[in-house]
């Protein structure tokens, strides 16, 4: 029991250790790049602006200088970055605090159409007319003084988001407080300028300025499709890895290692992509989503690393060479080195000049990878690919291995011949799984791809990863004769392999039996006792009456 916390204890100061890379030397998004010189939720389109000759624009009174400009030819809504027609942005809302309005001059906002419509739609005279020059602004102390919008702030026509939303069953859903600073609070939190647009609205027959704000809470039944099941393969992965964990036989042999780092490497990736469908982009800071995003992606590689290591292992163990342990970590060690230096070079293409639909967008638009580009494809899916296919290859060179094998072998690399078939045959199985569930998802991106559609959640990727937990505890626990053995002597309190029974080459059934020989000969004992001592205490009993 101590050796199995210990080595518990190990693997998560090992975890922390590895974790550690990822909270040093990681640039906010929010910092400047030799292309883009502000954040664009602090810019304004300023292609209506006068452009001066030492290439400053004039706009809205201010002076903006030519290292604040830059060319866009995206535009950015609910944290998405959508092609857009190439215009000039500035970092206006660096020198004067911005609001943003639903629509532009012209135009106001439709409810039910939700877009921008001109004054001579359907809508009333009495909203063509709504014209605003002046604002109220709330203080520190909370007064309130009125002031003209273009003397204290810079207008902006576009909202963060394309869902604009007004909460109307909140009794106070018109009530609102706009700050010197742009940010707006309203229904009892604080809005920034990308989260909220204000628009003219109709209540008790009266209009006014009413903000509508980034519907970022509202998540569907697709959603919590997704997180529920992510949830529930999560806790059965957890399952499997603590039951591998507390077997000492499957702990200490390279199978069972290489298979609870796997395991726990998935669990902390899943885990990371479980909290980023509950987080908006907007409500985590750009150190923690772009963080978060690559603990999701370098746990995730790394798993598949392992599946490729298990898949060599094997066949390098038929070969009749075995791997010492020393030299399996070192392995484990170059895996994971291989995937932070991955997750690195994400970092610098995403932070380079490169083409943006190279890039993988994680922390820009997405805390995840943007899947309207093909970064996910170049840095995700490919190397998925690849660590399959090679797992593929070397399992079928192993089973030619077996294949070729003399009947009379009992014994591969001082394993019994029977335990690792054993568990050759149903780490097959489980891998067969994982390569369904991600060529199925390629499949789907490149679907989608084709026909010009992009998802953010795609709810049947939770119900795959949750069958492919249960194929994981079949394949991976219930298929592994260690497994069995120790659950029928620790848990259930019988064995099955009595010794009558066991072949006279089972090396695997004999090890377990030495192990636990003992333990259940006590228990055996035990009840033996007790069993004597009942009977003599119910006969003295009847014998003093």
């Amino acid at each position: 029991m101590f050796n199995a916390f210990n080595l518990e204890l190990q693997i998560l100061s090992v975890l922390l250790w590895l974790l550690l890379p990822f909270f040093m030397s990681v640039r906010p998004l929010a910092a400047a790049t030799p292309t883009y010189p502000c954040p664009y939720a602090q810019t304004v389109n300023i292609s209506d602006g006068l452009r001066l000759k030492d290439g400053s624009y004039s706009y809205a009174g201010l002076l903006i200088a030519a290292n604040m400009t830059a060319q866009y030819n995206f535009k950015v809504a609910d944290g998405i970055v959508s092609n857009a027609p190439s215009h000039t942005r500035g970092c206006a809302c660096l020198q004067r605090p911005c609001i943003t309005f639903c629509c532009p001059p012209g135009q106001l906002f439709d409810e039910y159409k939700h877009d921008c419509l001109p004054h001579a739609s359907t809508l009333s005279a009495q909203q063509q007319s709504a014209q605003y020059t002046h604002i109220e602004v709330s203080d520190v102390n909370g007064g309130l003084k009125v002031v003209n919008i273009s003397d204290m702030f810079v207008m902006r026509f576009e909202a963060g988001c394309s869902r604009k939303y007004i909460d109307k069953s909140e009794a106070s859903f018109w009530k609102w407080d706009l700050y010197a600073n742009g940010s707006l609070s309203s229904l009892g939190r604080i809005w920034d300028t990308d989260q909220y647009c204000l628009t003219p609205f109709e209540h008790k027959k009266v209009w006014s300025l009413v903000p509508l704000t980034c519907e970022r809470s509202a998540h569907g039944f697709r959603l919590w499709i997704y997180a529920i099941c992510l949830f529930m393969g999560i806790l059965i992965y957890a399952f499997i890895l603590l039951t591998l964990v507390s077997i000492k036989a499957v702990r200490n042999g390279g199978y069972g290692e290489s298979l609870i780092f796997h395991l726990a490497s998935t669990i902390i990736g899943l885990s990371a992509l479980t909290y980023l469908a509950f987080r908006s982009r907007l409500e985590l800071s750009e150190t923690a989503c772009r963080n978060i995003g690559f603990i999701a992606y370098v746990f995730l590689i790394f798993s598949f690393f392992l599946l490729t290591i298990i898949s060599w292992n094997f066949w390098y163990n038929f070969k009749t060479r075995r791997l010492s342990s020393w030299k399996r970590k070192l392995i484990y060690m170059f895996a994971f080195g291989l995937a932070v230096g991955l997750r690195f070079l994400l970092k610098f293409i995403q932070d380079s000049d490169i083409y943006q639909p190279l890039k993988p967008g994680i922390g820009d638009a997405f805390c995840w990878f943007d899947v309207r580009l093909w970064g996910i494809l170049l840095y995700f899916y490919i190397p998925i690919l690849i660590c399959l296919a090679f797992s593929m290859l070397l399992y079928l060179k192993t089973y030619l291995l077996i294949w070729n094998l003399p009947e009379d072998v009992i014994n591969v690399a001082g394993y019994d011949i029977k335990l690792i078939k054993a568990h050759f045959f149903a780490f097959f199985g489980y891998l067969l799984g994982v390569t369904c569930v991600w060529l199925r998802e390629l499949f789907v991106y490149l679907t989608f791809r084709w026909r010009g559609q992009y998802y953010i959640i795609d709810f049947i990727t939770g119900v795959c990863v949750f069958a492919l937990s249960v194929v994981g505890l079949i394949f991976l626990l219930y298929k592994n004769p260690l497994v069995r053995a120790w659950w029928h002597v620790n848990v259930t309190f019988y064995l099955p392999y009595r010794a009558e029974e066991r072949t006279e080459n089972g090396v695997y059934l004999t090890q377990i039996y030495h192990t636990d020989q003992e333990r259940t000969d006590k228990l055996k004992s035990r009840v033996k006792k007790f069993r004597i001592f009942s009977y003599l205490k119910n006969n003295s009993f009847k014998l003093y009456f």
